[in-house]
């Protein structure tokens, strides 16, 4: 395996983010781990406290292009924490998606209001639109350029083919039901997409031999650390029984002395009560 192939199955295949959209655009960006902290409530959004926050869930592989987008709204209460009572499966909504707008990388999985195969969630869902005369799967694709979450991409050149203004959107009512509006191209865009599946494949399974040689290694210096330990705790009973045992005899011996030094005071008392006696005795 060489050094391009080691690089391409060491990078991540998608890359999912969080963004929250304000009436003047993208008001927050985050990574998943940051999006599932706030709805564990070990974090709170105070500027959102009490409100209803239109959302996209995203999938982003490492050229930077979305691959799926979920609209979803986003309940909060007075304290800024997300409601309990919210609960949509977001990855399971983009898996099952119906083909989208192509956003640079091809036709993107899209799930929102009006283009969702499921009905239980559709209450919980909205619309791209326009805002502010931008629209908002453009705001989208330029925050996603602009890669502010620090994804890591393939090269610095493909910020470069990610140019906002060309911005390939499926005709409206195809995202309705019906027949998919034909995209030019859309045999090579075929193409193009079998083979990155081949390779996000390839690269998945290298990824999972890599990551059991990763947990594999990850026991052992655990079983050395946990036998270290061991070791260090039963030389350190060891230590103290000794230094115990020596403090013992010491503080006995101690004790020995003192007794033999309390006769010889005892002794003393009596010689000195002796001599007074006679002295006494001499006087009279």
């Amino acid at each position: 395996m060489n050094a391009s192939e080691m690089g391409r199955i060491q990078k991540p295949l998608l890359t999912e983010a969080v963004m929250f959209f304000s009436e003047h655009g993208i008001s927050r960006e985050m990574l998943f781990p940051e999006f599932e902290a706030l709805l564990d409530g070990l974090v709170a959004a105070p500027e959102c406290a009490d409100e209803t926050v239109e959302a996209v869930f995203l999938q982003i592989n490492h050229r930077l292009h979305v691959r799926a987008a979920v609209f979803f709204t986003l309940d909060f209460d007075l304290d800024g924490q997300v409601s309990r009572l919210w609960n949509m499966p977001l990855r399971h909504l983009a898996e099952k998606a119906g083909r989208g707008p192509d956003m640079g990388g091809g036709p993107i999985r899209l799930s929102c209001l009006g283009f969702c195969n499921t009905n239980e969630y559709r209450a919980g869902m909205w619309k791209p639109r326009q805002r502010n005369g931008r629209a908002d799967l453009s705001l989208i694709k330029q925050a996603v350029t602009g890669n502010a979450l620090g994804i890591i991409g393939e090269d610095e050149e493909a910020r470069a083919v990610l140019a906002t203004d060309n911005l390939q959107v499926v005709a409206e009512d195809a995202w309705y039901g019906g027949n998919p509006v034909p995209l030019a191209g859309d045999a090579d865009a075929q193409t193009d997409l079998a083979a990155e599946l081949k390779a996000l494949k390839t690269a998945h399974a290298g990824e999972v031999t890599e990551y059991l040689r990763q947990i594999t290694e990850l026991h052992s210096r655990l079983s050395v650390q946990e036998q270290i330990h061991r070791q260090q705790s039963e030389n350190l009973r060891i230590q103290h029984a000794e230094q115990l045992s020596v403090a013992q005899g010491e503080l006995l011996d101690i004790k020995h002395e003192l007794a033999e030094q309390q006769k010889a005071n005892a002794a003393l008392r009596r010689e000195v009560s002796r001599l007074q006696n006679r002295t006494a005795a001499d006087t009279e």
